[in-house]
């Protein structure tokens, strides 16, 4: 099926292409009507239009304020035209159906960063057109609906050969015309919705940055505790902080957590049973001891409520940022004194509403659920038997290993104390063996005061291509590995596995995150 335009309705601030379309539809029959500039535009090319003032049968008003928002041209695109009793009510109103609107609107999101007072920023706000774009793509196949100068070429080609433009053209149009108002309307709320803050700049400081608070916000972004204002960096290393303190939350009821990140990876992570006497305090003294160097300057998240006992414990050490459950500012008065910097935030609850996110790319939005994966089956696949008794520390491993950036891997272990322990951590690495050789092992020999890592587990947040990865944990005495599996050389890595007498587990979920 096609559409055959008999008239369309003109209004752009962007006159890219636009006397070329013009062109293709008055040559195809199409009775042109054009506002203000777009009017003067298309006069001056030599291309016949009348006034969408004629069309609307209203004046413009209101220094262009009010242009095309009129009873008749909003009739002319919502009518159905396969509808009978619509038909009577065009008839007898006398409405002009409109078959195509050409709409861009005015750049308020190209001007949001100048140097514009309240009023001169409400100016750039298009009222009309957005509500053009919305009732034409809501009446589309039946009506065209374009709202960029990259859509004209097709519809120019179908107009120029025969005259009308086909369905699919129409309906693709018509979806992109829900984005371009989605985007818009995102733009306009970024700088006067009541839950979007402004931050003094983004990940560097001659970037700009706002955050959109969302209603429920699991984390009080809106209201943080001290008069130290949260930056770019700070809200995304303790949104991934966030994160993981819930996975541990929920999947170790019976514990309390701490988790330290440093540029949004985990650096310290520790989780110790609630009986265990000052056990808050003693799973941060862990937490900070698997890398006190990358600790300075972190953001923690703790999984319960702290009392003042943990929170003197930053009166001495330099942090950026601490959130916890049920934490006032009034908890934090006797520290501010030693620490006049230091931020705080509310966990106000650990359901994020959210469950999905989104990241901006060239030309788009990526958006997938969140990695929320819980309950990981550990299959054991070698020779030496993949002990049970590991499975909760496995767990704890895959949750810190999930958040480093890939390729990651972590070394994690139960100590003495049958707390649970991060003790080294290899991240952001292409290469999968130098994140253990270089990072991770060093870091546990470290922490553990040990050459020989007997008794700590190994995860990889993805598979390994060879063998070489089985080689360097066995050359350090590891003796239990997880990892997805899925390679193609499975059963090489299960091999040299059996050829160390490591026992490997495989839970068939892989974790990059980049």
């Amino acid at each position: 099926m096609s559409l055959k335009i008999n008239r369309a309705l003109l209004s752009v601030s962007d006159k890219t292409g636009l006397v070329e379309l013009a062109q293709s539809m008055h040559r195809a029959g199409v009775e042109l009507y054009a506002s203000g500039g777009t009017y003067r535009t298309l006069q001056d090319a030599g291309i016949s239009c009348r006034l969408a003032e004629e069309l609307a049968d209203t004046p413009e008003a209101f220094q262009g304020r009010m242009k095309t928002l009129s009873f008749k041209i909003f009739s002319g695109l919502l009518a159905r035209r396969q509808d009978p009793k619509d038909k009577l009510d065009w008839e007898r109103l006398n409405i002009k159906l409109l078959d195509a609107v050409v709409v861009n609107f005015y750049p308020f999101d190209k001007n949001i960063d100048k140097n514009l007072t309240r009023s001169e920023r409400i100016e750039l706000i298009d009222i009309g057109g957005p509500a053009l774009v919305r009732a034409a793509a809501k009446n589309a196949p039946d009506v065209l609906v374009l709202t960029s100068p990259s859509q004209y070429p097709e519809v120019v080609e179908q107009l120029n050969s025969a005259a009308c433009v086909d369905d699919e053209t129409a309906l693709k149009a018509a979806a992109q015309a829900w984005d371009m108002v989605a985007a818009y309307d995102l733009s306009i709320q970024s700088v006067f919705g009541s839950q979007v803050k402004s931050l003094r700049y983004g990940e560097n400081p001659h970037q700009k940055a706002s955050l959109r608070v969302a209603p429920n916000s699991p984390l009080n972004w809106d209201c943080p505790l001290t008069g130290s204002e949260l930056s770019y960096n700070n809200i995304v290393d303790l949104s991934s902080a966030y994160f993981l303190a819930r996975d541990l939350k929920t999947a170790f009821p019976d514990r309390t957590s701490v988790v330290i990140v440093k540029h949004n990876n985990p650096c310290g992570v520790a989780s110790v049973l609630k009986t265990t006497p000052s056990a808050q305090m003693r799973a941060l003294e862990k937490a900070w001891k698997c890398d006190p160097i990358s600790a300075f300057g972190g953001v923690l998240i703790f999984t319960d409520k702290i009392d003042q006992e943990v929170l003197s414990y930053f009166e001495s050490r330099f942090v950026e940022l601490v959130a916890a459950p049920e934490l006032a500012a009034s908890d934090l008065k006797n520290i501010l004194n030693q620490r006049k910097n230091l931020k705080a935030v509310t966990v106000r609850h650990w359901d994020a509403e959210s469950s999905h996110m989104q990241m901006s790319v060239a030309g788009g939005v990526l958006t997938q659920s969140l990695d929320q994966q819980l309950e990981e089956p550990l299959k054991g696949v070698t020779e030496v038997t993949w002990p049970s008794s590991l499975n909760a520390l496995a767990h704890f491993g895959v949750f810190c290993n999930k958040l480093l950036k890939s390729n990651s891997v972590c070394l994690v272990h139960e100590d003495q104390d049958k707390d649970y322990c991060m003790v080294g951590a290899g991240q952001g690495q292409p290469n999968r063996v130098e994140a253990m050789q270089k990072l991770a092992i060093p870091r546990a020999q470290a922490v553990t005061n040990k050459a020989i890592l007997d008794d700590c587990v190994l995860i990889s947040d993805a598979f390994f291509p060879f063998r070489d990865s089985v080689d360097v944990a066995a050359s350090v005495g590891i003796r239990y590995i997880v990892q997805p599996g899925g390679s193609i050389k499975d059963s090489a890595i299960i091999a040299a596995c059996n050829e160390h007498r490591i026992a490997m587990a495989l839970t068939g979920y892989r974790h990059f995150r980049h």
